[in-house]
């Protein structure tokens, strides 16, 4: 004979909403932690975890101990309005930091005519770290005089003159990638994935930011998909 189950407790329901927050939604509680209590992105993203929760507000602790309170606003009148709150915080919080819902967690290596920009800027740090060795007499000075134009006095003045332009935007397109893209989609700054993209577009430029598009809009078009 079927029994009915009693409806969960008050604290039930609580354990339930923190657990559920703390292991799938650490992200969100980053946000939050920004967004309502103003930490840097760098401290928020310190392990955050709900550490109790009431009608008015949580407590959110980081990896080093200190503990914020985000106040619900206005607060909460049951447990159940705790879902959809939690979602509407968010949206609030990415928005008013600048973070996309399109969330980049991996790095796509070099395709195709990728390969030619990076090869390219690879080729010609290669040729600047060599400098020491075209001197004159030497295999590589007589090498040049053969096959570059201008021979190797030319080679050495276009090598060094150019060297602080390649290596100034290289350096602006890496603080540019991280604020415009990176950082709005959720990438943790000096995080694995964010050292490989910002690897990539410093010696490989331009097609790194179209590589990243296309998995951003890939993305998003699964989101759509879902939605339907």
């Amino acid at each position: 004979m079927a029994t009915n189950r009693a409806p969960p407790s008050e604290q039930e329901m609580k354990t339930r909403i923190i657990t559920h927050m703390n292991t799938q939604h650490s992200r969100e509680l980053s946000h939050y932690l920004r967004h309502y209590a103003g930490l840097s992105a760098r401290a928020a993203t310190a392990s955050p975890a709900i550490q109790d929760m009431n009608l008015a507000g949580m407590t959110i602790k980081t990896r080093n101990g200190s503990t914020y309170n985000v106040p619900f606003s206005p607060p909460l009148s049951s447990w159940a309005e705790a879902r959809p709150r939690v979602i509407a915080m968010d949206v609030t919080a990415r928005e008013a930091l600048g973070i996309s819902d399109i969330y980049l967690t991996e790095w796509a290596r070099p395709r195709g005519f990728d390969w030619i920009p990076l090869g390219g800027v690879v080729f010609y740090y290669i040729c600047y770290a060599g400098l020491p060795w075209v001197a004159p007499g030497s295999a590589v000075w007589e090498t040049l005089r053969v096959v570059f134009p201008g021979g190797p006095e030319w080679f050495l003045w276009i090598v060094r003159s150019i060297f602080w332009l390649v290596f100034g935007i290289h350096t602006v397109e890496v603080y540019l990638l991280d604020k415009w893209k990176l950082q709005k989609h959720g990438v943790p700054r000096f995080s694995w994935v964010w050292w490989k993209w910002a690897g990539n577009i410093f010696v490989e430029g331009v097609t790194t930011w179209k590589r990243l598009d296309s998995i951003i809009a890939a993305k998003r078009a699964q989101k759509e998909e879902k939605k339907h």
